[in-house]
């Protein structure tokens, strides 16, 4: 039934922006050169940069501390490291038709990260392409992805839906056409949910075939200050409702930016959930931010971070150079815990070196 209707969706959406448009002209990661006599030898080619280039590039490291509720042997003090790189491959000039493609360390669905046998935990070396799925944008109104394709969140954050480092291999269609359908995104999702120790794409195309997860999602800015997005979500039996408002506070209040997001089980075993999240940038060196949440023990595959029961958290991310942050970041559960072995204090020290913006800096790419 669901596939019936996600279809009869599709064709509503679909006659709603039948009409031509310009085309979709896309992101282009082209820097003005300083302004030096010459340019720096070193710069690349627009020629190359015409058919392949770089969306994001980080080096990271993390300390990580995590105290369970009542379980020692669950405990854990660890170093650990991150390559997160993306990208994308054009087969025209203007953009519209795509390769996008994730390179990243972690060995499942909910991993990012890698031991370096440092502190507890064995080394590991694993490297993973963890997205690869073509994209089509034939006009500014319409998008169509097909492949290892991320999740789309909306406004809303790993703490209520899924894991930042989370895939979905299937097809997505978007539209955004907001003078004749109201909302800036509408996008509908049909993909298979699984293989949750299987990162590599390559292990997961086979699934292409087969469907057990839909998302509806529209998303608004509603205003310069208000966006807001909302989402059904189907996974593997289970449905669920996920909204969230983000608010850019005016000068005034301490805080630059306030999110609010909510979550409800509808079926199985219904239950609910939200987070609330506020950030200032202090100045170009310092950004403080923090919150509260609160998820049940059954959402199991949100950000590991937000481990079931209530918690406070409280972080920054200071810029130490151009392409270099620190990242401190503490939750703390408060009240009851579901199991001796769920999370109760967790420390994360993170060192992010941004390769694309030292490439950027140095007029390389």
């Amino acid at each position: 039934m669901l596939r019936g209707l996600a279809a009869v969706s599709i064709l509503v959406f679909a006659i709603s922006v039948a009409s031509s448009q310009p085309a979709f002209i896309g992101l282009s990661e082209n820097i003005p050169p300083a302004p030096t006599p010459t340019p720096a030898p070193t710069r690349i080619d627009s020629k190359f940069k015409r058919w392949f280039d770089l969306d994001a590039a980080l080096f990271q490291t993390r300390y990580q501390y995590i105290k369970t509720n009542a379980n020692p042997a669950a405990d854990a003090s660890k170093q650990q490291w991150q390559i997160f790189i993306k990208g994308h491959f054009s087969f025209d000039d203007l953009g519209k038709y795509r390769v996008n493609w994730l390179l990243q360390t972690g060995t499942n669905f909910t991993a990012g990260w890698n031991n370096t046998g440092l502190g507890t935990g064995p080394r590991q070396t694993n490297l993973f392409v963890k997205q690869l799925y073509f994209d089509a944008r034939p006009t500014k109104k319409f998008e169509f992805q097909i492949g290892g394709i991320e999740v789309n969140r909306g406004e809303a954050t790993e703490a209520i839906t899924y894991d930042n480092d989370a895939y979905l291999t299937g097809e997505r269609i978007t539209f955004r056409a907001p003078k004749q359908l109201y909302f800036d995104e509408i996008s509908a999702t049909n993909a298979f949910f699984g293989d949750f120790n299987h990162p590599s794409i390559f292990q997961r195309l086979h699934h292409l075939a087969n469907s057990n997860y839909h998302q509806f999602l529209v998303r608004k800015q509603a205003t310069k200050q208000i966006g807001f997005s909302v989402d059904y979500t189907f996974e593997s039996g289970k449905d669920r409702l996920h909204e969230a408002v983000r608010f850019k506070a005016p000068k005034q209040l301490f805080f630059n930016t306030l999110l609010f997001e909510s979550y409800q089980r509808l079926d199985p075993q219904r239950d609910a959930g939200f987070n609330a999240f506020a950030e200032r940038v202090a100045n170009k060196w310092l950004t403080v931010n923090g919150g509260f949440a609160r998820t049940d023990r059954r959402i199991t595959l949100n950000g590991d971070r937000f481990q079931p029961g209530h918690r406070v958290y409280i972080g920054s991310v200071v810029k130490l150079k151009h392409a270099f942050s620190f990242n401190p970041v503490l939750f703390h559960a408060i009240g009851a815990l579901p199991t001796a072995s769920t999370h109760r204090t967790r420390l994360d020290l993170i060192l992010t070196y941004n390769l694309l913006e030292d490439l950027h800096h140095h007029h390389i790419l």
